[in-house]
């Protein structure tokens, strides 16, 4: 299976970018950092192994940015766009962020864990099989309260520890849900916003897609 890596901030800018011809225009608009922004447009293009973005010059607006054809599939097909492209994962897998749990095909796919935690997932597997499933930091939004959201995981926990990574990544926020631990990238200035410290109650929101299936064998991957 293919790894998603397209979070919804990535899309937001993308989308941004397209409309404003400027990287320090596009960030603005989707609140986040000019630094966060042409490190998650770095990462695209890592991911993909081409550029999202190219520079322009000259001109009456004086230079700016603006989508390259894979920069305009991914704005135009959204999220899941990923899953059309030959992308690798960014992140490897971890133990914060690595579930074990068994597979269960209906009513929808979905891996259950310990203590009663269901995954909603988009991948294949036998129904009743034990499976392992990881997921990247970069993919989960975090929140403080409950929103409106296509996401098919809507999941409380709570922040046990918040790192600060020194470099415009920004920082690490380690949050409980049941018996797991999952590693959530976040920006320093949503660290500040959001008063992440530990044991505020968060609520994550987690794609079924962003679950990727790990330690299968080839004849069973989709």
């Amino acid at each position: 299976m293919r790894a998603p890596v397209v979070t919804d901030v990535d899309i937001a800018l993308l989308r941004a970018l397209a409309r404003e011809r400027s990287v320090v225009a596009a960030s603005r608009r989707v609140r986040i950092s000019r630094y966060r922004a042409v490190y998650r447009l770095a990462r695209l293009e890592r991911a993909f192994g081409g550029p999202v973005v190219t520079g322009e010059r000259g001109g009456r607006s004086h230079g700016g940015s603006r989508l390259t054809a894979l920069g305009d599939r991914v704005a135009r097909k959204g999220f899941d766009s990923v899953e059309l492209l030959d992308s690798r994962p960014t992140t490897p897998p971890t133990r914060s962020n690595l579930f074990h749990g068994v597979y269960r095909s209906r009513p929808a796919p979905e891996v259950a864990l310990a203590r009663g935690i269901r995954l909603r997932v988009a991948f294949s597997a036998n129904d009743g099989e034990r499976v392992a499933a990881a997921l990247d930091p970069e993919s989960i939004v975090l929140a403080r309260g409950r929103f409106p959201s296509s996401a098919r995981n809507v999941l409380p926990a709570r922040v046990t520890s918040v790192r600060a990574t020194g470099s415009e990544r920004g920082s690490t926020v380690t949050a409980r849900l049941g018996p797991a631990r999952l590693r959530v990238a976040v920006t320093d200035e949503s660290v500040r916003q959001l008063r992440l410290t530990p044991g505020a109650k968060v609520w994550l929101y987690i794609k079924a897609t962003a679950f990727r299936r790990v330690g299968a064998r080839s004849r069973r991957s989709r």
